[in-house]
């Protein structure tokens, strides 16, 4: 008979928390048996403890003293405790050797470290939470992975590159932020009121970046204005141009740098998910979706596996 195990696997991010009870089964993967949300440690007051416990404390009565693995902001200096960074080229083993652990009203807690590079550019770039995602996504394929290079969009793209099952290195994209940025704070969108995705008009976009040459984007993104001015954009189109010119600056720039032009795993939300690999698509790289929530599930089964029953 398979013998089965619960944890308690948890993202805790500056904005949102995310908490799964999870049901860890020696002969296959694991499954998510409930979820709760609440607040990210932007919004606590240091409280972290008495919110964990508010969330789940009905999982532990159920079942006992789960072990807690939580990954995320929580691990940083604002957070619950301080998990300091580990230095790339790192593996699953060192990741779970990376973890701070504690123990608060009897429950064992393991708050995993992020992740630190020297990215392609040279400079000093960070990451915490996404590691996870790395390690499900390896876990999944039941394979040594020997290359591959993975776009994880949001308010801060992450590209990560994985090479003989080992997280070599990461960029960080200043993607999602600057899109709000200039949506929000600039005169390139205008009409703020009856906005809707056009598919034609982002991927005019993409080409316009296509077409640059040996300009960058910032030559690019006055158009999304000076169309709007000529008549050759309605201004309710503007934020599909504009999504599409920064997408593509960011999938040109990445897999650049990367020198990757074959393939790249894309996860994230569907929405841009969706027009990350449509953008891949146009420039001929075979791109594959991942759902983020079972790849995290997978990452955190990896890291429980090697605690608990190594």
């Amino acid at each position: 008979m398979t013998a089965k195990h619960h944890f308690i696997a948890g993202d805790w991010g500056t904005s949102n928390l995310r908490l799964y009870l999870c049901e860890y089964r020696t002969g296959g993967t694991s499954a998510i048996l409930d979820t709760r949300y609440g607040p990210g440690i932007s919004q606590i007051n240091g409280d972290f403890e008495d919110k964990f416990f508010s969330l789940a404390q009905d999982w532990l009565d159920q079942h006992g003293g789960l072990p807690v693995l939580l990954s995320g902001m929580v691990g940083s200096t604002i957070g619950w405790k301080d998990a300091p960074y580990i230095s790339c080229p790192v593996d699953a083993d060192q990741i779970a050797e990376g973890r701070v652990s504690f123990e608060a009203r009897g429950v064992e807690f393991s708050i995993l470290a992020g992740l630190r590079t020297s990215n392609p550019l040279g400079a000093p770039d960070v990451m915490r939470g996404e590691e996870l995602q790395m390690l499900g996504w390896m876990r999944n394929q039941n394979t040594e992975i020997e290359h591959r290079l993975f776009a994880l969009p949001g308010t801060h793209n992450k590209w990560t590159l994985i090479e003989n099952n080992t997280i070599t290195n990461f960029l960080t994209a200043f993607t999602g932020e600057l899109f709000a940025l200039l949506r929000n704070n600039s005169i390139l969108v205008t009409d703020q009121n009856t906005i809707s995705f056009n598919q034609d008009v982002f991927m005019q976009g993409v080409s316009a970046v296509e077409e640059l040459g040996d300009a960058h984007l910032v030559h690019a993104l006055f158009a999304t204005r000076s169309k709007q001015v000529l008549g050759e954009m309605a201004s309710t189109d503007a934020l599909s141009y504009l999504s599409g010119l920064i997408t593509a600056a960011d999938i040109l720039g990445a897999t650049k740098l990367f020198k990757v032009t074959d393939s790249v795993t894309v996860i994230g939300e569907p929405t841009l998910t969706e027009h990350y690999m449509n953008t891949l698509a146009h420039f001929g790289i075979k791109g594959e979706a991942c759902d983020p929530a079972k790849i995290a599930i997978a990452g955190f089964e990896t890291i429980y596996q090697r605690l608990y029953h190594s």
